[in-house]
This record gives structure tokens, sequence and C-alpha cells, in this order.
């Protein structure tokens, strides 16, 4: 039996708001095989993150993570409401110093706001926004983020015809060959280890599109890999987690308790919730939006905010391109993007702002 959206329990829930709690964490410290984990997770080799010879030449003097890889050291997930579905949104992320390897890092939560409204897809919704603050050993902090996500009644949710119309791709030689093209420039485009200049940037540059895809169940499974596993446990393991959390589980076609995550390599369970397959996973698509600031600015600069906000699911066999374009230079040294992330059908599943900083001459 579906759970409903209360006035009883949104108003108990309200009253977490400015609670602060520690955070789950998969990752514990920024060591260099989580590094490179969570940046091959993304498809992503820079060797800023992944090579420590090369990342000891840098201005950082050794490997540093990516920007995102505090969301694997302790992701918020939606709390209370029991039984009601979560749908993931978008993060506003402060990026205030670099995190090196080795630097051991805490986390810690709070409820921020909640906001009623109603939506198309699922009628009565919630906002829950989280805020959570990455510190250091000594108590700096790190990073401070931002995170939405919607609660909705699942029944409500699956009784939705939003995508019933929506085509899933199968791919002709053609098709790959574009896609394999861009992949087999990525690298020749990464910035790298030469400067890319404030004085040389122009309002509507347009850094090169990245390509993400075709995404497959095995893409998922490589970014879990490095972002982190919370609900999705081994047998006593997971028998004792929904001991902890009670409503966390949702049973298969068999009557065996398995995890919600299954949105995202489950057919049925997807069906269940309204949408026409599996996609991915909402801080997927964030880490590939930092991967493309990342390859722009080179070695040399510095993202200190990537806020995204995701407008749509991105399919199993969709093709993603990351495409951007500057349109502010700030006071000096600083640029804005503008950024989005398109499918092959021209339907945007993201949009995204990121302030970086750059060298001057």
């Amino acid at each position: 039996m579906h759970k409903k959206l209360t006035d009883e329990s949104i108003a108990e829930l309200s009253q977490q708001i400015g609670q602060e709690s520690s955070l789950p964490q998969f990752n514990t410290a920024a060591t260099l095989d989580a590094i490179r984990h969570f940046a091959q997770g993304r498809g992503d080799d820079n060797p800023l993150y992944c090579d420590p010879e090369y990342a000891r030449k840098s201005r950082f003097d050794g490997v540093i993570a990516p920007n995102t890889f505090v969301l694997s050291c302790g992701f918020p997930r939606s709390r209370g409401l029991s039984g009601i579905h979560a749908l993931f949104t978008g993060i506003d992320l402060h990026c205030h110093v670099p995190i090196k390897s080795g630097t051991d890092i805490v986390a810690t939560t709070a409820l921020h706001e909640l906001k009623e409204r109603q939506g198309e897809f699922a009628g009565r919704q919630i906002q829950q926004t989280s805020i959570t603050n990455y510190k250091d050993s000594s108590g700096q902090v790190l990073s401070t983020l931002y995170s939405h996500a919607f609660r909705m009644e699942r029944g409500a949710a699956g009784k939705s015809k939003k995508y019933k119309d929506l085509e899933r791709k199968t791919y002709t030689p053609e098709d790959l060959a574009e896609i394999e093209a861009a992949y087999d420039r990525e690298v020749q485009e990464r910035q790298g280890d030469k400067a890319l200049y404030w004085d040389d940037i122009e309002v509507g540059q347009q850094p090169a599109d990245m390509v993400k895809g075709p995404l497959s169940v095995t893409d998922n499974i490589a970014f879990l890999v490095g972002f982190g596993l919370v609900f999705v446990r081994a047998h006593r393991l997971w028998h004792e987690f929904r001991g902890r959390h009670p409503g966390a589980g949702v049973k298969d076609e068999y009557g065996v308790w398995d995890v919600p995550e299954r949105v995202h390599w489950d057919e049925g369970l997807a069906a269940s919730i309204g949408m026409p397959g599996p996609y991915d996973y909402g801080p997927q698509r964030i880490a590939w939006f930092d991967h493309r600031v990342a390859d722009w600015i080179g070695d040399d600069g510095w993202m200190k905010r990537l806020s995204v906000k995701l407008t749509a699911p991105n399919f199993v066999g969709d093709t993603t391109w990351i495409k951007s374009t500057v349109v502010e230079k700030t006071k000096e040294g600083e640029v804005t993007l503008e950024m989005r992330s398109e499918d092959q059908r021209g339907r945007i599943t993201a949009t995204a702002i990121a302030e970086v900083v750059l060298p001057c001459r």
C-alpha cells in the first residue's frame, strides 16, 4: 500500500530543520585510490587526479580530488517521510579550497528548508533542501553543499504519463562513429598544464562539447563504485540496515526486499514510478559538468561554485552532450559559464552555472 504525504508528517519533519548531525560516509579520506576511482567512474583519467608523478609538477604539488569528490564523502539522502518516493533534483556546491590527497574529511548535515508544491509529474510534492559541510581534521571547511530533492507519493508518480511517448534509441554505426570521434578528441582538447588565461576569454565563447554515453547500466555501476554505496548492502548488512530504517526497502516481483536504488537498473521498478526505463544518478550528471569544467580550465584554474538543476531523467540508452557558454567575465580572473546537458533528442536534462577563477597574464 502506497503511503501518503500528510500535513502531520510534513509538520513533524519540519521540526528537524537546523538540527546538524553526522552523515554516513562512503569515503572518509581523499586517498589516491578513492580519488582515482571517483574520477574514472565519471569517465575521467585526468592525470591531476590519477597520476601522482604528473600532479607533483602542478601548483598543487600532488594529486587533488575533483571538486565533486566530496559527494562521495557523505551525500545527504532525503530524511523522514517513510515510504514517500524521493527524486533528487539538484545542488549548489561551494568549493572553498582544493582537497589534496591524504586529506581526512568529515561530513555533517542538517535539514535546511522545506517547500510544498504541486507538480505535473506526481501531484503534491515537498522540496527538501539539506546543507552539508565537509571539513578536514582541523575543522577547516573544504566545501559546502546545498542539495535538493522532491518527495512524492509512489502511487501518484506511477500514474503519470509524462514519458509515455518517449522512445528509447537504437544506434546505427554512423551514430556511434560521431560519439566515438568526440571521445577521441577529448584528451587532445583537455587544457591540462597549459594555462588558460582570463585575459583571453571572451563572453559568448563556447568550449567544445563533451559527450557522455550512450548511457548503460554498466556506466551507472562504474559511477557507483567511485561515488559510494549507502542503500546497496549485502545479505545481513542489508537486513540490519532495514531494521534501522523501516521503509527503506522496496519488494521486487518475487516479494523480496531490495533497494529503491534499483530504479537505476531495474526496468520494472522504474516503470512503477512512471519512467520508461532505468536512469542515471543525479550526482553522476553533476560530476559530468565538473569534468567538462575541469578539462576546460586546466590545472591552473579553479571552479569555486557549481549549481546544477536536474530537469529531466537521463535514461539508459541516451547520449548526453555537455554544452557550455561563457556568459560573464566578472571581476578580474573570474568567469561564469552557463551549461546544459542535452540528449540525442535535443531534450535538455539539466542546466548548470559554473563560476571559475583563471590566472591573469
